[in-house]
Parts: C-alpha cells; sequence; structure tokens
C-alpha cells in the first residue's frame, strides 16, 4: 500500500502544479474507483491532508460509488477573482452578494448535483482568465479568438501566457515528482 499512496501523492503534486507552482486559483480532479488501489474515500483523505499542508483548500463537488470530482483551490486566488467579476454578472448567474470561495465552490457543486452537469462558472476557480469564462458564457460581447486548454475571448495573449505558465508548472512537476526514486 505505500507504493500505491506513493503514486497517488505523484499523481496529485503533478496535477495541482498550476495552483502550486503557477498562479492558478484551482484544479479539478477525478477520482476514478479503478484508476488507484487506494479507494476513493483513501485518496480523498490524501488530498485533504495535503491540501491544509499546502496552504489550500479542497471540496468533494460531486460523489458517487465510481467517481469523485474533487476541487484543490487557494482561497485568497478564488476571491480575488470573484473581486474581478461585476456583481451583476454574479446576480445574473443567481450568486448571493459578497460570495466568498467556499460558498461558491459548495454552490457549484450543488449545481451540478441537480443539473447533472457541471456549472461553467466553476471556471472562476480554476484560473481561468474571467474575460474567457464570461464570453464562454455569452456574458460578455467578446468573440472566440482561440483555444489554449480552454476557449479565449477577446485579447488572446494574457489567455495565451497563463495556459503556458500552467503547462510549465505541471512540467516542473512532473520532472521533479517522477525524477525521484520511491523511498
Amino acid at each position: 500500500m505505500p507504493e500505491a499512496v506513493a503514486h497517488f501523492e505523484k499523481w496529485l503534486f503533478s496535477n495541482i502544479a498550476g495552483v502550486l507552482l503557477a498562479s492558478k486559483a484551482g484544479e479539478l480532479l477525478m477520482l476514478r474507483a479503478e484508476d488507484s488501489e487506494l479507494s476513493i474515500d483513501q485518496r480523498i483523505c490524501h488530498i485533504a491532508t495535503l491540501s491544509q499542508s499546502w496552504g489550500l483548500s479542497c471540496l468533494v463537488l460531486c460523489r458517487s460509488e465510481i467517481c469523485a470530482r474533487v476541487i484543490m483551490y487557494d482561497p485568497v486566488r478564488v476571491q480575488k477573482t470573484l473581486s474581478d467579476v461585476p456583481q451583476r454578472v454574479l446576480d445574473k448567474l443567481g450568486y448571493s452578494r459578497g460570495i466568498g470561495p467556499t460558498r461558491l465552490l459548495e454552490e457549484v457543486g450543488q449545481r451540478w448535483q441537480e443539473e447533472r452537469q457541471i456549472p461553467h462558472e466553476i471556471g472562476l476557480a480554476l484560473g481561468y482568465p474571467v474575460k474567457d469564462i464570461l464570453g464562454y458564457m455569452r456574458l460578455v460581447p467578446l468573440q472566440c479568438t482561440g483555444r489554449c486548454g480552454w476557449r479565449i475571448y477577446g485579447n488572446p495573449l494574457p489567455s495565451l501566457r497563463r495556459s503556458r505558465e500552467f503547462e510549465e508548472a505541471r512540467g516542473q512537476a512532473v520532472a521533479f515528482a517522477y525524477s525521484r526514486q520511491a523511498g
């Protein structure tokens, strides 16, 4: 079992590298039952422990017997993103005034479970540029100008820079995690 824990921790570190090593606000993780010797509950416990030690928060957004969707996030970064969203947009989406990161994500998780599809506003907690999220949701009149792991709206340069930053962080994490021998 220690080998399964080490493997999971390497996977986790690699997948949340944008949050740990770059400016990404959060990362959505999919934990499938068949992907590990560890149970979904064991992996969620590891995520909670590591989140705390890394100064992050985590929340299970969606759960079934075969899969769980967990978000690891930096509440400070998510709050900064929320402050960049016009209140009229949050009102239109049905979120209360002054909503904080945890409450937003609890609401996203509830809507996901009820509607059986992921609410697009989750992008606010994943580090995507606000202009791209609101453009995708057709809440601002911007044209799609490309893709970089997500659809880009308006000026593509900031989005491309951010995407590159996230990818570089992941590459660094993978190189670090998988260059080390299991001890």
